[in-house]
């Protein structure tokens, strides 16, 4: 009887542990860690071969399990322009929010904030397929305004950078786009037939953008908002400003009086608008 307890005893110990081996087996194997070297060298290959998103995920790895090690700095570097090449731009600025905040000293610093500017523009023109079939006064450039002033920012604590002349160009080149965005705006509202909300339009690109080349049209659209809004004084003002600063104005006649202008009826120019961002009407 003893010996049926002892043999029944062991034959349970014995399935336990089989079903316990059979469990072990299925786990997946853990792969060692590399040397802090070979996954830089790994990340600078795949960046050699045109493979960002490999990279980024090499320079993960290294960032993830050698925190404080001899490449950690050159891979967060690495890490901000792998996860931007791979259109990553979010990523991209967060690690370069980071890097600013945990090296605020580095040699390279002029490098990072650049890259959270040229980040942030190239998000904002990443998303602009989204909001093709949305109204133009339901379009958003908060993120253009925001990369404006990270660029403002970069260029005022790293004025002799070697990337300032291209941050420089950005910057004029958002200015007369977010201009250019406000003048699409005021032409819906006139097809609309809201000159009110038009002549705001116009009044905000001659306030705060006045050096950008939408200024002659922002001019003829609050000279024609006032006379919609049957304000002839301040209509004749605005017209006064719009011969002397442009007299050859497309918007003038021969003898410089206003020509009225409106949208085309026969078609609903919105998506021109925003594709070109106002210049086709």
């Amino acid at each position: 009887m003893g010996f049926n307890k002892t043999l029944s005893r062991f034959l349970t110990i014995a399935s336990f542990y089989a079903v316990l081996t059979a469990c072990s087996s299925n786990q997946p194997t853990v792969e060692p860690d590399l040397p802090e070297k070979e996954y830089f060298r790994l990340a600078q290959e795949a960046l050699d071969n045109n493979l960002p998103t490999t990279a980024a995920e090499q320079l993960k790895e290294l960032e993830t399990r050698y925190p404080f090690g001899e490449y950690s700095i050159p891979a967060r570097l690495d890490l901000i322009y792998a996860q931007f090449e791979a259109g990553n731009y979010a990523a991209a600025h967060a690690t370069a929010d980071r890097f600013i905040k945990n090296y605020p000293d580095n040699q390279a610093l002029d490098y990072v904030y650049y890259m959270r500017g040229l980040s942030t523009y190239k998000g904002a023109e990443s998303f602009l397929g989204r909001f093709l079939n949305l109204n133009p006064a339901d379009r958003d450039t908060s993120e253009f305004d925001k990369s404006f002033s990270e660029f403002a920012d970069f260029l005022r604590r790293f004025p002799e950078s070697e990337f300032a002349p291209d941050a420089k160009a950005r910057m004029v080149y958002l200015r007369n786009m977010i201009a250019e965005h406000e003048v699409a705006i005021a032409h819906y509202y006139f097809k609309r037939k809201a000159p009110l909300s038009a002549l705001r339009r116009g009044q905000e690109v001659i306030q705060h953008y006045p050096s950008t080349p939408s200024v002659e049209e922002a001019l003829a659209i609050t000279i024609q908002a006032y006379m919609d809004l049957n304000l002839y004084d301040e209509a004749k003002q605005n017209l006064a400003i719009l011969v002397n600063s442009y007299p050859e104005s497309q918007y003038l006649d021969k003898e410089q009086k206003f020509i009225p202008f409106e949208l085309p009826r026969e078609a609903d120019p919105d998506f021109l608008y925003w594709v070109s961002l106002g210049m086709i009407d």
